[in-house]
């Protein structure tokens, strides 16, 4: 069994890397280099420690989110301890994809039983975070659908509409996800004790919103976040001394997001290739002030959360004695 587990980890790894790649040449391919060096010397680089100000400051607010969905579970938690296990799930994430949660579900209690329960608050967040997400993509459909609507048409649904062998593959996958749902929900499919018991200490995780005080702090904190994730954006975009709008920016912070979702180290590639791709052809842009563009908001963040999961990582096991023992 430990061997199959180790086997899956590793498995996903080599996988993820290989998509990365694969992104990466098809985001990178085009790129004239000397363009590209030319534009990082001309950038205002004032511009880039505001967009990393507001990076940190969003992992900062995602801890206080997530401290307060675990209250109700152990309200003797520190913030910094809280804090401490985001950031190290955060750095395991830009090494292999979707391991974060696990990771700072299993680091931050400090009782072993409410390691599920813990796991379902980590779980809630990202439903909270989908919806919010959702949420931003409808308000800007509804301020110009055709612009969005043109982006998705020509580089997505025409795509996979030229292609039978996509339409194929993804009606395959459709139908499969739909029978598997239906008969865990027929309670057709048998789950094992210990997976049933894991799926319901994660489903009381998730309910944890409900008994969590202060729910409109949490509302606030959520807005805060992607708030500061759309001044990132902003932010390189003064950098570079584009004349992007407000509402271009939150698109772009919105695609980038989706990007995320992509199950690759660090959305390597995947972030670089949407955002370009949507720069090129939403806005006009050359290629190459796509790349850069893209390239300056991931490697800008991805420093943020590689040096607050590593310091996390440091000072985490004194924290761990300090505070809550």
């Amino acid at each position: 069994m430990v061997v199959d587990t180790k086997f899956r980890h590793i498995l996903r790894l080599v996988l993820g890397i290989a998509a990365g790649a694969l992104l990466i040449v098809l985001a990178f391919r085009k790129v004239d280099w000397q363009a590209f060096l030319d534009g990082l010397k001309q950038c205002r680089w004032t511009w880039v420690g505001v967009s990393m100000a507001a990076g940190l400051t969003a992992l900062l607010f995602r801890g206080f989110r997530w401290h307060r969905l675990l209250s109700p579970i152990d309200g003797g938690l520190s913030r910094r301890r809280v804090f401490g296990a985001y950031c190290i799930g955060n750095l395991c994430n830009c090494v292999l994809p979707a391991s974060g949660e696990l990771v700072r579900s299993a680091v931050v209690p400090r009782h072993r039983e409410d390691t599920q329960e813990v796991l379902g608050t980590a779980a809630s967040e990202r439903v909270i975070d989908l919806l919010t997400l959702g949420g931003t993509l409808l308000l800007l459909m509804a301020a110009g659908w055709n612009f969005i609507g043109s982006f998705v048409r020509e580089n997505i649904v025409q795509p996979i509409a030229a292609n039978p062998r996509s339409i194929l593959l993804l009606s395959i996958l459709a139908v499969a996800v739909v029978t598997v749902l239906i008969l865990i929900f027929a309670r057709r499919l048998p789950f094992p004790a210990k997976a049933r018991g894991f799926l319901v200490g994660v489903w009381k995780g998730i309910k944890s919103i409900r008994a969590m005080e202060g729910k409109g702090w949490f509302l606030l904190d959520t807005v805060v976040i992607w708030s500061l994730y759309w001044i990132q954006v902003l932010a390189i975009s003064k950098a570079l001394g584009l004349s992007l709008l407000p509402k271009d920016a939150l698109l772009l912070s919105a695609l980038g997001s989706i990007a995320s979702v992509i199950p690759v180290p660090g959305g390597i590639g995947a972030y670089h290739y949407i955002l370009a791709l949507a720069l090129s052809s939403l806005y006009g842009m050359n290629w190459n002030e796509g790349i850069l563009f893209a390239t300056l908001c991931h490697e800008s963040q991805l420093l943020v959360s590689v040096a607050a999961g590593a310091l996390s990582w440091l000072i985490f096991p004194v924290d761990n004695r300090l505070t809550d023992r």
